[in-house]
């Protein structure tokens, strides 16, 4: 008797766990400019990167870095990835957000962003940085990462930052029509609209930012509360984040000993992947792919770099410091690159 009842018991608890419905998984959504600097979002979503983490991730495509980081700082949305702005420090100086993760670099040997002078200036003798002394230069707006780049790039070719007049056009697409009206001497803009520029005649590239001026450009943000409160569901979320860089690292950033492209397996799903995302033709997302570290690392001199020069322009607190920027309690000191 002892015994069916047992296997009854049993029978019934394998039953209940049979029609018990599955938990459901934990509702995010991350904040992203439609860009291919998005591009790990894009992969650990469609590829169930995140799904395999019990995260159901919905995708905030916003136009800015600060509308992005106001996303995470409200609540809106619980994660952010968006290049590292003036605005973004100010942000974390108050609080607001926490980087745990690098996103998009500038790096030696990658075609990211561009600095195209316009024909006229080019022939006229601007086919150098070091030729963008007393020229105009249009920006996105200021305290842009290109802004914070071009102030480097001055003190690199050893020319004075106030000897260039930027102007903040507000949107790429009216930075392109300043290079082409002539308005403007010079642009940094990202790799595919370089490419236009010049096949058009109207502008020629007369250098790389990621040679020239090496940058943390961008990273994965979330607020100070919500590592704090839901430490688990940030370590899932940056899990299947990195697991997703990974994917495109071994797709589509390997070089050989030649310094020439190696394609794995899974090239064309990336690009493809990529395209649907941003609406970029696929032959012009091949030519200008950004780059990850393949471990999400964070250059931690880079950002203190950066700091410091935003601080000479009068863009951030004087106070400001990188441990108000890097989340270091979540961050395995590991991912912190030096």
């Amino acid at each position: 008797m002892i015994q069916r009842r047992c296997v009854v018991a049993c029978t019934l608890v394998l039953l209940l766990s049979a029609t018990a419905p599955a938990q459901a998984a934990d509702k995010v959504v991350a904040a992203v400019n439609r860009l291919s600097a998005g591009a790990p979002l894009y992969i650990a979503k469609d590829k169930g990167f995140f799904a395999e983490e019990d995260l159901d991730v919905a995708l905030m495509h916003l136009t800015s870095s600060q509308a992005i980081g106001l996303a995470v700082a409200s609540g809106d949305a619980q994660f952010g990835m968006t290049a590292i702005t003036a605005g973004i420090y100010t942000m974390a100086a108050k609080g607001a957000v926490k980087m745990i993760a690098g996103g998009y670099e500038e790096h030696p040997g990658f075609h990211g962003v561009a600095l195209v002078a316009n024909k006229a200036a080019y022939e006229a003798g601007l086919k150098r940085p070091a030729d963008l002394a007393g020229k105009k230069i249009a920006i996105t707006a200021v305290g842009s990462g290109s802004h914070n780049q071009l102030a480097r790039l001055a003190r690199k070719h050893g020319f004075k930052y106030q000897d260039m007049q930027l102007l903040p056009l507000q949107t790429l697409a009216n930075e392109v029509s300043a290079v082409k009206g002539g308005q403007v001497d010079a642009t940094p803009v990202p790799a595919t609209l370089a490419k236009e520029l010049e096949d058009s005649g109207a502008g020629k590239i007369i250098a790389w930012m990621g040679d020239e001026v090496p940058t943390q450009f961008g990273g994965l943000f979330t607020t100070p509360q919500t590592i704090e409160k839901r430490r688990a569901l940030t370590t899932r979320f940056v899990r299947a984040y990195l697991k997703a860089i990974q994917y495109y690292h071994h797709a589509v950033q390997r070089r050989g000993a030649d310094g020439r492209e190696i394609r794995g397996e899974n090239y064309d799903d990336v690009i493809r992947l990529v395209a649907q995302h941003t609406g970029e033709p696929p032959a012009a997302l091949a030519a200008a792919l950004p780059y990850f570290n393949p471990e999400a690392r964070l250059q931690v001199d880079d950002i203190v770099e950066q700091i410091d020069v935003y601080k000479a322009l009068g863009l951030v607190d004087a106070s400001l410091a990188a441990d108000a920027v890097i989340a270091r309690s979540f961050v395995p000191a590991g991912r912190l690159a030096r």
